[in-house]
């Protein structure tokens, strides 16, 4: 059976109280901090309904080898951890609006599922940064082109279908 896990726009929503159990990492629980989802979360807490879990250092080490795949510098401490946890209690589904969290868990193979937006991402994204002056590529993200001094933005360099 697959284990519920939820980023913190889970519980900001509410939709604990759909599920019998969920797991999640001690960061998301630190990330709840408007007293009405933390109202929430402690009474489901109270009742063992949510159990907060430390991610394995080696699922860890298998996300960020991901992340360096795929060149994607966005995600938090937190998402690493919520992905890593995932990995750790597969068969697994998570529940998150954060594209680049659910980037990553297409690329790993792991279910996910929208909290409000209504819609997921579709395709597997690879990374570059571009400098928007004169269109220098690198692979770490920089404020500025150190060659023009133009703004350097994330862009999608590759995609893949979902799956493969």
């Amino acid at each position: 059976m697959e284990k519920v896990i939820f980023d913190t726009a889970g519980f900001l929503s509410g939709l604990q109280n759909s599920f019998d159990k969920v797991f999640t990492t001690p960061l998301v629980i630190e990330e709840v901090r408007d007293l009405h989802s933390m109202g929430n979360l402690s009474l489901s807490m109270i009742t063992n309904k949510i159990i907060a879990m430390e991610p394995s250092p080696s699922a860890m080490k298998t996300v960020e080898k991901v992340l360096r795949e795929i060149n994607d510098h966005s995600l938090t401490k937190t998402d690493k951890s919520v992905i890593a946890l995932a990995i750790d209690l597969s068969p697994a589904v998570v529940f998150t609006d954060d594209f680049a969290v659910q980037n990553v868990l297409m690329k790993l193979g792991i279910k996910f599922s929208a909290v409000r937006l209504g819609r997921t991402a579709q395709e597997i994204k690879t990374f570059s940064y571009v400098c928007e002056g004169c269109g220098r590529t690198f692979k770490e993200p920089k404020q500025e082109c150190p060659v023009c001094g133009g703004k350097v933005r994330k862009s999608v360099m590759r995609t893949e279908q979902r799956g493969k």
